[in-house]
């Protein structure tokens, strides 16, 4: 029997945990970085927060590479200093990001109860006081519904552009693979790798029935979805672990055969 073999669409910048777990489950991963993550177009933003953190009462972190970005201008700005004066309460969209955030060294005092940027906008919004000031640092794209939801709760918020995802050019042998059913599932870990990935493969809706398409929380779901095809399953966590255990229990549930191919 061959082994299920799995599109992963992350980045390509060093060790992935969700190809780690796909193949400790006993998958074939086939490397399809769909997008790519760099600087934002201008440092000006971020930099102006890690000089000032402590002007706000809070700094939302709405992903890892949100954190990641954050930590690595405040250690060239803010040398000797920790990255967030104390005081300023840190809060952060799921556990994959208080992780990297943690590990960091910053402390985090708030974690969305859901798994979304809104979850988080809507737990801080019951803990701030009106007019509290807030800096929501995501990517240049990121979406704007966090800091609506959170404005209209009162409170003062800057968003702040940490890093850029742009577009990656997808191999033209896995497209073919995806569109000839040569692959069992596709794994998409946020929502940009997925509207790039469909892009390439001209809408999800080309990817046949018989493979299954995963998603790593609700947001890339509804990215799916609007990619012309709904997700087969939602990781229970939004973490790589949790996704590759999706993965593999969706086509458990399948009983499917991994097919042959030419590609890898």
């Amino acid at each position: 029997m061959k082994r299920p073999r799995v599109v992963v669409t992350r980045p390509a910048n060093g060790p992935d945990r969700l190809t780690e777990r796909l193949q400790e489950l006993g998958c074939e991963v086939v490397a399809a970085p769909a997008i790519r993550i760099g600087p934002p177009r201008s440092y000006e933003a971020l930099d102006r927060l890690v000089r000032a953190a402590g002007r706000y009462d809070y700094l939302l972190f709405m992903s890892r590479n949100a954190v990641r970005y954050y930590v690595q201008r405040a250690r060239r700005l803010r040398r000797g200093g920790t990255p967030v004066p104390s005081g300023v309460q840190v809060g952060v969209v799921g556990s994959a990001t208080a992780a990297v955030a943690e590990r960091a060294g910053l402390a985090v005092a708030v974690r969305s109860e859901g798994r979304t940027g809104v979850d988080l906008a809507n737990t801080v919004s019951a803990l701030a006081s009106s007019g509290s000031p807030v800096a929501l640092v995501q990517a240049e794209d990121g979406r704007a519904e966090p800091a609506n939801q959170l404005r209209a709760a009162g409170l003062t918020v800057t968003r702040i552009p940490a890093y850029r995802t742009r577009p990656a050019a997808v191999p033209r042998e896995v497209v073919a693979a995806v569109r000839n059913g040569d692959v069992d599932a596709l794994a998409f870990a946020s929502p940009s790798s997925a509207v790039s990935f469909a892009v390439a493969l001209g809408g999800l809706a080309a990817v046949p029935s018989d493979s299954a398409i995963a998603a790593i929380g609700p947001t890339t779901a509804a990215a799916c979805e609007r990619a012309g095809r709904a997700p087969d399953i939602v990781a229970e966590d939004s973490t790589a672990e949790a996704l590759a255990d999706a993965v593999v229990a969706c086509l458990g549930s399948r009983t499917h055969v991994g097919p042959q191919s030419d590609i890898g």
